[in-house]
């Protein structure tokens, strides 16, 4: 899968603030919708430019119950609600020619899609990423980019979160 183009929703988020500085966001109260025998959450967002825009632009998103991956299970409102706003920024200006965002595309695939940095419980085991372990991010780093709601590929070395850090910290 080639994400090299992908704009993820914190940048699209960035971007619509930029252009639209009065940017109004609302999520609707989630529903649980059944279709058949399977139980999805529903979350709709809502968009406004600007206090005078007349006609919100909507987006609606919906994930699976249970999440279907470990990067979903426990937190299918969430990815739901990140997927909307993803998809209300899209239809309000292009991004590229995809409209999914990476975290659709990441939690459709087999549980061997590539580490990502997602919300642990404090006590987790830390994984050590990259050829040279020594070198992989330190502890005080992701959580940085935990706290900054990054959930993008886990950075490989030490540098590359600092990159990173930098490139999201406000």
């Amino acid at each position: 899968m080639d994400l090299t183009n992908y704009v993820d929703v914190p940048t699209r988020f960035a971007m619509a603030l930029e252009r639209w500085p009065e940017l109004r966001i609302i999520e609707n109260r989630p529903e649980v919708v059944t279709v058949g025998d399977k139980t999805f959450i529903a979350v709709t967002v809502q968009a406004w430019r600007t206090p005078e825009d007349p006609i919100s632009c909507q987006a609606t998103a919906w994930e699976p119950i249970p999440g279907l991956t470990p990067f979903t299970r426990n937190s299918e409102m969430m990815n739901a609600s990140t997927s909307a706003l993803g998809r209300v920024l899209g239809f309000m200006m292009s991004f590229g020619p995809k409209m999914a965002s990476a975290e659709e595309v990441r939690n459709r695939q087999e549980t061997s899609a590539p580490a990502v940095l997602v919300k642990q419980p404090q006590n987790a085991p830390r994984q050590a990423l990259g050829a040279n372990a020594s070198n992989a991010p330190s502890e005080a780093q992701l959580k940085y980019l935990r706290g900054l709601n990054w959930e993008g590929p886990v950075p490989e070395t030490k540098a590359d979160a600092t990159a990173l850090i930098k490139r999201l910290a406000p």
